[in-house]
């Protein structure tokens, strides 16, 4: 199999900035020219390097006819479908169907756009609504005869908003309307798109008019006539160099600037002439929408497409809108809603022509060759001519291929799973297996020492090359199982990583083995590595990663700062950093840092980590054999996965973990919705609120957590994780102020402004002019009595003396006996059993004279018993005392009664408290309690200390035992147990609402 130099070129296009020229292999020898690039270049990267994502009505779309989008400046996709209109901040949609405007929001919603004041346009079936501050309104009808649909928009220099219908031009501007009909000049009324283009010429899209432009109040038609290919254009879009382009219906592309045009059809490129919609990306490309052949690019003169057989949701494209994040969002015809996103690295699979996408080995070789092993499609030869595939038709034993290595003369050995080395010297295939001496058909390391000696690692033990054949390594201490690395360091002893016994070293002619009992991580060597400065690093399985300096070994975990445990394969970039490859993406470290850590100058290092969310097509890479990942002479890394080569331009990395900015987006008050302003004066009286925010990053959308502050009511910021909602159930008056911030990694924050100011007014009778009042009338009428009295008083002044004398001492004695009583735990901090006792009998009664609910919320921190017997006692001390913290955060009124109960149970009392409330506040006990991250490595339910909650609320009565409240919240506990634990129950095991669905 052959691909040719063109065929490669036009499958192979990738960016140059994600790293894609790949050139000689790092350990070449000087001499040796360099590699050919791996994938060819291009001044626009491969659709092929897009993913592909997609969105219908199981997800939460109106309906599946996408037939209008926007970017709004807050930054979410607004979706317009022919079932109405929904709005997407990444994660999850938001439709308008039970909103006070449900007539318009759930009409057919053809057009969109968001003017520069930030208002949303709509157009549908009855004519343009506009969205503003969470409220529709209808704007003007399209007209009184007819079909009144409002296809597009478009805004003015001057302001004014423009409209086409299916009847007609429309011109809105200070709440008026003018039309425009076949009277005034057009050529049709029925009109579908529009665009202004740099000079403030108005370009018109009709269905049978052909294109229309609009200046100084006359309009000129653009038709078949004069050179325009087609009379039913569907889009318009305005060209930042001058003029527009335009999509016909049956004639293709055409760009018009002055009095030229330019047409493009499927005779230039297109896959069909039948198009639909048009977009400009950041980088300029053209994106153009067709019925039926899916979505073409246009890059200067060159066009790519993807369909339905490349990933796309749909071939009959609607709508096109590219965000300002680089997406291209893609609205189909019955298929719902695709984005295109832009990979950060380029990969070279099955797609840009290699034969098969689980690659498991790279070697940049030499005279311009690359070669790249797959297990499953053979051998892949890659120079200036294209892709060439080897495999057993070439003479090789098997097309399962583990591992290269090329001698100085240019001779190629091929490690396979199944058949052995194979040796390609010349043209000339030569094969050795068992009976040419290997250990086993399994050949997973290929190496080749100073003294010229070549190693081969099996599956079964270690074999080097001694004539015609191989002989097995049988000395005492070598290796006699799975061989995963071999290195043979610069003071030339030579190193064997296998799979299960550890480190074997061969030194003055003899193997040493080192284990886990002399310091290594794992016994299980998957990649070695030597740094100038002739440390040894030795890659693990899942544990981590060593430092060998002399004869002193380090360790780094996870838990020091590396992004995962497994080491693949382990590079180094020019700017000193370690790249290591896992089974979930690959991350860099500094060695400067590492070094530092093993010196133990160094608390933690970091790392960086690119995975699921950095959009690969697989964040499985290969290893357990060798040569895997290589560096090509540009200082790229070439990184073997499951799905193609990854070409990483150390020099060019995505800023996935910027912070996003981060808005308020409403506010709720007893469950009513509140108009959003930097300060809301709110009812007195204690009350719920509610309030709700978002994160500006849809690409980034699942990764983005917040954070939050109440300040008058909470000092610290709260981390709520993803929850995009937070709830306070019972908010008294005062004056605080909401902070909100969003993190990609929680530890860069983005902050939403200065917050949301909120006052909380009181009662006339809690206010300070009623108390001074009430103050004033009192001491008058103490005054009063005491005039009244005052000869009395004085004649009893002795026996008041005596009395006085003996309240103080009895007030004394009963001071002491409250003191006694009121013991606070002394672990926690918090109050003890005994003086929730009292407090609960105290509650009680009040309740039940006022006739207020009464909530008991009783908790448990599940496996603590477990956790006790991992860490220890006194772990569990400080595990005790940071929960208690928690439920102590919470007490936020006079009512409220955090307390240990015995051992690991702490109860809450809430007063006055409903069961919505009471529920509201155990998620959040529960919520805070995980967001502490308090590691439990004995916990069935969670990698960190979580809680179960019990909610029990009731009416208290007189004369009813106090003690069913208990009783009823402990039932609630053990339900929550029973479920699973980590969770709230109330009465009859009802589950408690998550805070993102308050």
């Amino acid at each position: 199999m052959h691909i040719s130099l063109a065929q490669a070129r036009r499958w192979l296009c990738v960016a140059l900035a994600c790293g894609a020229a790949l050139g000689a292999h790092a350990a070449a020898p000087a001499t040796a020219p360099a590699a050919a690039p791996l994938l060819a270049s291009a001044p626009e990267r491969a659709l092929s390097q897009y993913r592909v994502e997609g969105w219908q009505v199981e997800q939460g779309l109106p309906q599946n006819a996408v037939s209008a989008l926007v970017h709004a400046s807050d930054g979410s996709v607004w979706v317009g479908t022919l079932a109405g209109l929904a709005r997407f901040d990444g994660q999850r949609f938001t439709t308008f169907d039970t909103s006070d405007s449900a007539d318009i929001a759930s009409q057919p919603v053809v057009a969109l756009m968001q003017d520069a004041q930030r208002n949303l346009w709509i157009g549908h079936n009855k004519g343009a609504a506009l969205y503003r501050d969470g409220k529709f309104r209808q704007m003007f009808s399209a007209g009184t005869l007819g079909d009144q649909r409002v296809w597009s928009f478009a805004q003015a220099p001057d302001g004014a908003i423009w409209a086409a219908t299916s009847s007609g031009l429309v011109r809105w501007q200070n709440g008026a309307a003018r039309y425009f009909r076949q009277a005034d000049g057009l050529p049709t009324d029925r009109l579908r798109a529009l665009a202004f283009d740099r000079d403030g010429v108005l370009w018109i899209a009709s269905s049978g008019g052909g294109l229309i432009a609009y200046s100084g109040g006359r309009f000129r038609s653009y038709t078949p006539d004069n050179g325009f290919p087609h009379l039913q254009v569907r889009a318009v879009l305005a060209d930042p160099a001058g003029g527009v382009w335009a999509a016909t219906a049956g004639g293709g592309l055409a760009r018009v600037q002055g009095e030229r045009i330019k047409v493009y059809t499927t005779a230039d490129g297109l896959p069909t002439d039948q198009l639909t919609a048009l977009v400009r990306d950041a980088g300029g490309a053209l994106w153009i929408g067709t019925w039926g052949s899916g979505l073409v690019r246009m890059v200067g003169e060159r066009f790519s497409a993807i369909a339905s057989s490349g990933g796309l949701a749909g071939d009959h494209v609607w709508s096109l809108l590219a965000d300002r994040e680089g997406s291209i969002w893609v609205g189909t015809w019955v298929s719902g809603l695709a984005r295109l996103r832009s990979r950060p690295f380029a990969v070279l699979g099955v797609p840009e022509g290699l034969s098969h996408d689980n690659v498991r080995s790279v070697l940049p070789g030499r005279h311009g060759v690359t070669w790249v092993a797959t297990a499953g499609g053979g051998l892949n030869r890659i120079d200036a001519d294209g892709i060439q595939v080897l495999g057993k038709q070439a003479g090789l034993p098997s097309e399962e291929i583990s591992s290269l290595l090329e001698e100085r003369d240019g001779t190629l050995w091929i490690g396979t799973y199944t058949g052995g080395v194979a040796r390609l010297r010349q043209g000339k295939v030569s094969v050795f297996d068992t009976a040419q001496g290997l250990p086993s058909s399994d050949v997973r390391v290929l190496y080749q020492d100073r003294q010229g000696v070549l190693w081969a690692g099996t599956q079964s033990g270690l074999a080097r090359l001694a004539g015609n054949g191989f002989e097995a390594v049988r000395a005492p201490g070598a290796p006699s199982g799975g061989i995963s690395a071999i290195l043979q360091d610069r003071a030339g002893t030579l190193w064997f990583g296998t799979t299960g016994d550890g480190l074997v070293r061969y030194r003055g002619g003899a193997f040493q083995t080192l284990t886990a009992a002399d310091g290594l991580l794992s016994n299980w060597i998957m990649a070695l590595y030597e740094d100038a400065a002739g440390s040894l690093w030795i890659g693990s399985n899942g544990d981590g990663l060593n430092r060998m300096r002399g004869d002193r070994l380090a360790s780094i975990r996870p838990a020091d700062g590396l992004w995962d445990g497994t080491c693949l394969s382990i590079l180094e970039d020019r700017d000193g950093y370690l790249w290591l490859t896992a089974n979930r993406g690959f991350y860099r470290v500094a060695r400067r840092e590492l070094d530092a850590f093993a010196e133990g100058k160094l608390a933690r290092v970091r790392s960086d980590g690119f995975g699921p969310a950095d959009v690969m097509r697989s964040t499985t890479f290969a290893g357990g054999l060798q040569p895997t990942s290589a560096l090509d002479g540009a200082g790229n890394l070439l990184l073997p996965s499951a799905r193609g080569v990854v070409t990483v331009d150390p020099r060019q990395l995505p800023d996935s973990a910027r912070p996003p900015a981060v808005e308020l987006q409403r506010v709720s008050v007893n469950g009513a919705s509140q108009a959003l302003a930097p300060a809301l004066w709110l009812p007195p009286g204690p009350l719920t609120l509610s309030i709700h925010y978002h994160a500006h990053s849809l690409v980034h959308a699942e990764r983005v957590r917040f954070r939050y502050r109440m300040e008058g009511l909470v000092g610290d910021w709260i981390d709520v994780g993803p929850s995009r909602a937070v709830t306070f159930p019972a908010l008294g008056h005062g004056q605080y102020r909401f902070r909100v911030a969003a993190s990609i990694d929680g530890q860069r924050w983005s902050e939403a402004g200065a917050g949301l100011l909120l006052t909380v007014p009181p009662y006339f009778y809690q206010t300070r002019w009623f108390a001074a009042l009430l103050g004033l009338g009192t001491l008058g009428l103490f005054y009063g009595l005491y005039r009244l009295r005052v000869r009395q008083l004085r004649r009893r002044e002795a026996e008041m003396k005596r009395v006085v004398a003996e309240k103080t001492e009895a007030l004394k004695l009963a001071n002491e006996h409250l003191s006694r009583l009121s013991f606070a735990d002394a672990l926690t901090g918090l109050a003890n059993r005994r003086r929730f006792d009292a407090a609960l009998h105290d509650e009680w009664q009040r309740a039940a004279r006022s006739g207020a609910p009464l909530a008991l919320v009783m908790c448990d921190i599940d496996y603590f018993k477990d956790y006790n017997d991992t860490l220890g006692h006194q772990e569990g001390d400080r595990c005790l005392a940071a929960v208690a913290g928690v439920f102590q955060q919470h007490v936020r009124r006079g009512g409220d009664l955090a307390a240990r109960y015995g051992g690991e149970e702490f109860v809450f009392l809430c007063a006055n408290t409903g069961l919505e409330g009471a529920l509201a506040i155990a998620e959040e006990l529960r919520a805070a309690c995980a967001a502490l991250a308090i590691p439990h490595p004995a916990s069935a339910v969670a990698p960190v200390i979580t809680l179960s909650l019990g909610v029990a609320v009731c009416q208290p009565l007189q004369g009813e035992p106090v003690g069913q409240l208990v009783q009823q919240a402990d039932a609630a506990l053990y339900c929550a147990k029973r479920a699973g634990r980590n969770r709230v129950c109330g009465p009859a095991g009802a589950p408690a609402p998550q805070l993102s669905e308050a």
